[in-house]
């Protein structure tokens, strides 16, 4: 710990000094004004002690000096006057002094005070460390962050893009979405979809996506069956996943006539707003992936169908625990209603569009609490 004392008698120089250094400081010791700069910046005080009146300037000038050429960091100035007129004693904290002790003093109180801003400037100087530190692993981050964006980005290009077939909306609650929506049409024109939400959101949720991607697409390529694919999914996340975690999901295959076979774990219902405005639903039964060892996971399917003009319409979790600004949920019953309605539409895009300004207004000026996940098909434009 250093000590700058500027002071012009050479008495209080030494007292100061003395006293300093029984707390283990160390003092530079100047006279003047102009000193008393050049000392600031060439040794770097921890603390600053001054004089009111000094050779070549006043101290109130100088301590507005010293605040300034402190810039961000903390270091408690002292005045140390004669003049203890409470006019004085207000004009030097206006100034910037952090404390005011009127001369002759007493060791015993110099040295109190004295240890009371040591304190202060050590736990300013580890503020600054932890806040550095912080900082750092910030950046690191965002740079994980930027790195998964980048790394899922470019896997789900592969999925089919939004069109009158098929509409995909993923609304972020952090960063980025930490659920999967992916839909490609096979060789044999079947349509394969898996929609995903992992347990929380941001990039923990993402840490399965990567493996749950690439084995999705070898099912395209290699006309894998859905139950099979289920269990190789299962099987990979049931590795990887911490205890805490695992994959709410439907896995889906749409022939070209309209066939869904599916499985569904831990989702809930998925909509099918038919072509008359009844909505039936895809049941989700199974346990979540992730979960069950090999042995324990079912992987045996459900099957329906979608008729002409029917939407088949998946909802991540997060859309029916949508809050408002009440802190009320939307739910299933209001759920069904938007749906009902904005699937009308002839166009799959504008009734995903009007879907996606339903839910914002519902939401308000609430926080997004989760990711939002909405997949839509229709049976009418199947290869």
């Amino acid at each position: 710990m250093k000590l700058l004392c500027v002071d012009s008698e050479p008495v209080y120089r030494e007292i100061i000094s003395l006293c300093a250094e029984k707390e283990g400081v160390t003092v530079k010791s100047v006279a003047s004004y102009e000193e008393a700069l050049i000392a600031f910046e060439s040794y770097d005080p921890d603390i600053v002690t001054l004089d009111v009146i000094m050779k070549g300037g006043s101290g109130y000038d100088l301590v507005q000096k010293l605040k300034a050429l402190s810039g961000s960091r903390f270091v408690p100035i002292i005045f140390l006057a004669s003049h203890t007129a409470d006019s004085v004693m207000d004009k030097c904290f206006k100034a910037g002094a952090d404390d005011f002790i009127p001369k002759p003093f007493n060791e015993v109180l110099f040295n109190i005070r004295l240890k009371t801003h040591m304190r202060h400037v050590e736990l300013m100087k580890e503020m600054y460390r932890k806040n550095k530190a912080l900082t750092y692993y910030q950046t690191m981050i965002e740079r994980e962050h930027e790195m998964a964006h980048h790394v899922l980005d470019h896997i789900q290009t592969r999925s089919e893009k939004n069109s009158e077939q098929v509409a995909i909306t993923r609304l972020s609650a952090a960063s980025f979405n930490g659920d999967l929506a992916l839909v490609k049409t096979r060789s044999d024109g079947a349509r394969l979809v898996f929609v995903g939400d992992f347990t929380g959101h941001g990039l923990p949720a993402s840490i399965g996506a990567l493996p749950v991607m690439q084995t999705f697409f070898d099912a395209v390529d290699d006309l894998l069956c859905v139950n099979e694919l289920a269990v190789r999914i299962n099987r990979i996340l049931f590795s990887i996943l911490p205890d805490y975690m695992f994959c709410a999901g439907y896995l889906i295959l749409m022939t070209p006539g309209g066939d869904i076979a599916y499985w569904g774990g831990g989702m809930p219902n998925a909509f099918i707003r038919r072509s008359n405005g009844s909505v039936d639903y895809l049941q989700s039964n199974h346990m979540p992936l992730g979960i069950l060892s090999g042995s324990e996971f079912e992987a045996d399917l459900q099957s329906n169908k979608l008729n002409a003009g029917d939407t088949l319409i998946i909802v991540s979790d997060g859309v029916l625990e949508l809050k408002n600004c009440h802190d009320e949920m939307l739910g299933d019953n209001q759920a069904r209603v938007i749906i009902s309605n904005a699937y009308a539409e002839k166009s799959l895009i504008s009734a995903q569009q009007i879907t996606e300004r339903k839910l914002a207004e519902y939401l308000g000026e609430s926080e997004q609490l989760d990711d939002i996940t909405l997949v839509a098909l229709r049976s009418t434009c199947l290869q």
